[in-house]
Parts: structure tokens; sequence; C-alpha cells
């Protein structure tokens, strides 16, 4: 049961501070978003900000999106609230009575604050956050990867096409089944004195795909932005039947942001349409309204591709019933996974291990730059 949250000055001081804490991390370099302040408000609902320990627990889950965010975190949390007042329940008690800064008789204008016991609490000075007219623009950074590297991702996404090829294309090739080939069935004749012995078939060979690629754009996901965008671009130019959409908060179509555009011009488009990267994702909310929203466009021949790290803050079990709900549906279900080629990775958040039993094929952006991967038909990407 969630413990019921005091309103006191203590509280309120409090408050004042946790702004000025997200004010410390984004000057050490953390880039915290709106959208990581409201998780961590909405995770406060469920812990007791008086507990320091589910207090940092909850920082660490809901504003750090890597490693090295986790350290600073951590070293921001103990220099930032061990320099005021260690909050405890006692706190409220011995804060009832407001003072002014002068005198407890003096009435002037000055603030007044909470009674401060000696030996507990020191004078702290409160950071609040205001309007910056210098603040940096919005948009969502995309930096150009070498072009060696776009030319190695556009092999890479031809070979992925013809390893998902679930369309008919042009050209045909011989079959058991399938229409008759007359020009086929004349030669063979020909071979036999003129005489029909019997009938040859062909079918078209299975030579185009579509695609519907999600990208994961959240915050954990912003140090491989310039590999992954530059991969979406090579798979919406190479394979035509693609359509495109980012995820974090919300889901949003890019398939026209991205066409009839050079590499470069594509980005600075992307960049904008984006918006600023958000907090943490709940990939399993995404596919829901990604289903609801855009679920006509994935049929049984359409290939499902999902660039994410799998790190999700939702509920997993939705999460699960989406991704089984490609797997039913899609031909194929593809996840991309920057860290997977790591030697140390191993698939044991929440997001993977609910997703793993669902995809046929799980990859990393690398794997598209070189030919030693295979897809689902066995070809190599």
């Amino acid at each position: 049961m969630t413990e019921e949250i005091p309103s006191s000055p203590a509280m309120r001081d409090l408050v004042h501070r946790l702004a000025g804490f997200v004010d410390f991390l984004r000057a050490r370099g953390v880039p915290v978003g709106i959208g990581s302040e409201l998780d961590l408000a909405r995770a406060l609902e469920h812990v007791n900000p008086l507990d320091r320990d589910g207090f940092r627990h909850a920082s660490r889950c809901t504003l750090a999106k890597s490693p090295a965010d986790l350290a600073t975190l951590d070293e921001a949390f103990n220099a930032y609230w061990s320099s005021g007042p260690t909050i405890d329940a006692s706190a409220e008690t011995s804060a009832r009575a407001p003072v002014s800064r002068r005198s407890a008789d003096t009435h002037s204008e000055s603030i007044s604050t909470p009674v401060i016991p000696v030996g507990t609490m020191v004078p702290i000075a409160i950071r609040v956050g205001v309007y910056s007219p210098d603040a940096p623009p919005g948009g969502h950074p995309l930096s150009v990867v070498d072009p060696r590297q776009l030319s190695a991702l556009r092999a890479g996404a031809r070979r992925f096409r013809r390893s998902v090829a679930s369309l008919p294309g042009r050209r045909s090739q011989a079959s058991h089944r399938g229409r008759i080939d007359l020009h086929r069935t004349l030669r063979r004749a020909g071979r036999a004195s003129g005489e029909w012995i019997d009938l040859q078939h062909s079918r078209k060979r299975h030579t185009r795909a579509e695609l519907v690629v999600l990208w994961d754009v959240s915050g954990s996901m912003r140090d491989h932005d310039a590999s992954l965008g530059a991969l979406v671009y090579t798979m919406h130019r190479l394979v035509r039947s693609t359509r495109v959409f980012a995820f974090s908060t919300e889901v949003r179509e890019l398939t026209q942001v991205l066409s009839g555009l050079s590499y470069k011009r594509s980005l600075v488009r992307m960049s904008l349409a984006l918006g600023p990267a958000g907090g943490g994702t709940r990939i399993g909310h995404s596919l829901r309204e990604f289903r609801r929203g855009f679920g006509r466009f994935v049929h049984p021949w359409t290939t499902v591709v999902v660039l994410s790290d799998g790190w999700d803050l939702g509920d997993a079990e939705l999460l699960t019933r989406e991704i089984h709900g490609f797997h039913d549906k899609a031909h194929c279900v593809v996840w991309v996974n920057p860290y997977v080629r790591d030697t140390n990775f191993r698939p044991e958040t929440t997001g993977m291990r609910s997703v793993l039993p669902f995809i046929d094929l799980l990859l990393g952006p690398t794997d598209f730059e070189h030919a030693s991967r295979r897809g689902p038909s066995g070809e190599a990407l």
C-alpha cells in the first residue's frame, strides 16, 4: 500500500529542491527532458519521496538512459541531496512554525522559511529553472554517417530485401505448379521430336518485399541515432513499399518526410519531424497505438522491422500481446537491437525477454554492413 505523502513545509521544500535537482543533472550533461520529469512524477505516486533510497531508485529508473547517466546521477544525487536537509517524518513536526529570517517579531517583507533545527539542517540555495531565450532549439539531432558506411548499409538493405521477399516480381522460375509456360513446353517438345510429353509450369519469383519500420527514438537510443537513421533511409529508398514510423512518447509517420530527398536533406527533415528526444519508452503502449492507428498497413506479406534496444518502462504483458499480434499477422518480424553484437549482450531486459519468442530474426545494425549474417530465408544479409 502506498504511504501517504504529507503536505508540510518540509515537503514543499522538497518539491522546490526536486526542480533544482533536475537542473543540477542537466548542468552535468544528463539530458533530462520533460517526458523524463513526468515519468519521475508518476513514479513518485507509488514511492514516498521521504524515503531516500526509494527516491534514488525512482530517479535512476526514470532520469538515466545509459550507464554513464547512472554514474553521473548517483554522484549528483549524493552531492545535491547531502548538501541540504535530510528529510524524514520528524522534519514535519519540527518545521511547522514558520519564522522570519531576521526575527520572529519583525514584520518585514523577507521570505519565511521553516525552523532549522541545529545540527540537522543547513541553509541551502534553491535553484529554480526559468525560461531562457538562449535554450537549445527543438528537434532531434541526427548526424551524418561516413559515406563508406552508408554504402555498406545500402548493400545490406538490398540483401535484406531479397531475404524477406514475399511478393512476386517480374521474372519467372520453373515450378511443379503454377501457370503453364508455353515457351518451355515447346522447347521441351522440340527436343522430343515434337511430342508434347508433359507440360512445363512456372511462377513469378519472389523478389519484392513490403516493410513496416518502427523506429524507437527515445533517449536511450540517442547514441545510435546516426547509424539507425542511415539504415532507415536506405530501407526506404531501396524497398519501394516501405512505411516508416517513429515512436517514443507518441507514434508518428515519417514516410512522406523521407520521400524524394537526398540522404543529408532527409536527416534535416527527420530531425525537425521527430522533435526532442523523449524519456523512457513504453514500447507495448506505442505498438498498441500503432496497431490502432496504422495497423491496416500490416499484411500477411509484410515484414515488420522494429529498431529498439528493448528498454521498456511499460506493461510487459501488453508488449507481449502486441508483438504476438504482429507475429501472427505479418510475414515475419525482425528486431534490430543496437547492442546485440556486443560481447556482453544478454537479452535480460523485460522488453527483450517478452519479444524473443515472437520474433523471426534478431539483428544488430552492423549485420547490414557485412554479408555474414543469414536472413529468415537462409540468404545472406
